[in-house]
């Protein structure tokens, strides 16, 4: 009973946590809503870095989960910095995404353009839109992030960027 009393009270507190960090605003999105990849891509070519795409629906609870237990955690670690630019389109929105060309595309539309078969899904491209690794589906939030920094390596190795992540 001792161990429920002290879990329900660590519980709260991160949750009450959580709640006065976003109304101050401390808490900030490590991963931006794309609005334009021809710039982003632009970007990725000077440094030569892969584009890390997430694609999501909003609402879906996978999404969601992907993002707080995977994603955030990876981004906040520091360990992918100057490595991978990191965006989401969610393609169940009514919206427009500017694409590697520089026109607006509905975000619907990017889920035939890349033959997603399953969301959330996360595709790593170079700076001209092109899949340069194998997408990195949900799943196993434990093992996430290792697979997430493998996928990362690959896309490195596949533009000849020797700047990989390190085994931790």
């Amino acid at each position: 009973m001792k161990i429920l009393t002290v879990f329900t009270f660590s519980l709260a507190c991160l949750m009450s946590f959580a709640s006065s960090a976003e109304s101050t605003g401390a808490y900030q999105n490590p991963l931006p809503i794309a609005t334009n990849l021809k710039t982003l891509g632009q970007q990725a070519l000077k440094q030569n870095i892969p584009i890390a795409i997430l694609f999501s629906a909003k609402g879906l609870n996978s999404t969601e989960k992907l993002k707080d237990l995977a994603l955030y955690p990876a981004l906040r670690s520091g360990n992918l910095d100057g490595r991978v630019l990191f965006t989401e389109i969610e393609v169940n929105v009514d919206s427009k995404t500017v694409d590697f060309y520089g026109e607006p595309l509905a975000n619907k539309e990017y889920k035939a353009l890349y033959n997603l078969s399953s969301l959330p899904v996360v595709i790593f491209v170079d700076g001209e839109g092109e899949e340069i690794t194998e997408q990195l589906l949900s799943g196993a939030y434990d093992y996430y992030y290792f697979y997430l920094t493998q996928s990362i390596n690959n896309a490195l190795k596949a533009l000849n960027n020797p700047n990989l992540i390190p085994d931790l």
